[in-house]
C-alpha cells in the first residue's frame, strides 16, 4: 500500500510538473519537481529510495517527452547518487545542505539531459544559453527545496538517523 501511495505521488508530481509548473517560469526556467521530489526522498530516507522515486519518476517524464525512454531515467538517477552521496558526508539536519544539494543535482541533471539529447540527435540550447538556464534551474530549486523537505518529512519516510536511533 505504501509503494502504491508513493507511485500515485510521483505520478501527481510528475502531472504537476508538465501541466502547471510552465506557467511558473522565472528567469526562462520552471521548477523540476520530480528533481525536487527525489532529492527530498533520497535526503529523507536514503539512497535506495531516492534511486527507486528517480527511476519511477524518470520513466514517467520520459513518458511524456519526445525521445526514448531513459534520459529523464538516468538523469534523476544522477541526482539522486550525488544526494545520497552528499549525504552521508554532510550534517542532514542542516538547511543549507539540502539546498546545495539540489543545486548540484539539478546541474547534474541538466548536463546529463542535454547531454543525451545531444547524443540522441535532439535539439539542444547553445552552450551559453543551456548554461544560463542551468544556473538558474539550479537556483530555483535550491529555493524550492526546504518546501519539499517540510512535505516529505512527516508523510512518507523517517530521516535515516530516525531509522538508526528507532532499531
Amino acid at each position: 500500500m505504501k509503494r502504491l501511495l508513493a507511485v500515485a505521488l510521483m505520478l501527481a508530481t510528475i502531472l504537476v510538473q508538465v501541466t502547471w509548473a510552465p506557467r511558473l517560469t522565472i528567469a526562462g526556467v520552471f521548477p523540476n519537481l520530480a528533481l525536487v521530489a527525489v532529492i527530498a526522498v533520497t535526503w529523507r530516507s536514503g539512497v535506495r529510495s531516492g534511486m527507486a522515486w528517480a527511476c519511477v519518476g524518470g520513466l514517467m517524464l520520459d513518458l511524456t517527452a519526445p525521445g526514448p525512454l531513459g534520459p529523464h531515467a538516468v538523469a534523476l538517477l544522477a541526482g539522486a547518487y550525488l544526494t545520497g552521496f552528499w549525504t552521508r558526508n554532510v550534517d542532514s539536519e542542516s538547511a543549507l545542505h539540502p539546498m546545495l544539494a539540489a543545486a548540484a543535482g539539478t546541474a547534474a541533471y541538466s548536463i546529463l539531459l542535454v547531454a543525451a539529447d545531444d547524443t540522441l540527435g535532439l535539439p539542444v540550447p547553445p552552450l551559453g544559453v543551456a548554461m544560463q538556464l542551468l544556473v538558474a534551474a539550479s537556483v530555483y530549486n535550491a529555493v524550492l527545496m526546504p518546501l519539499a523537505l517540510m512535505l516529505v518529512r512527516g508523510h512518507l519516510h523517517a530521516s535515516p538517523a530516525a531509522r538508526v536511533s528507532s532499531a
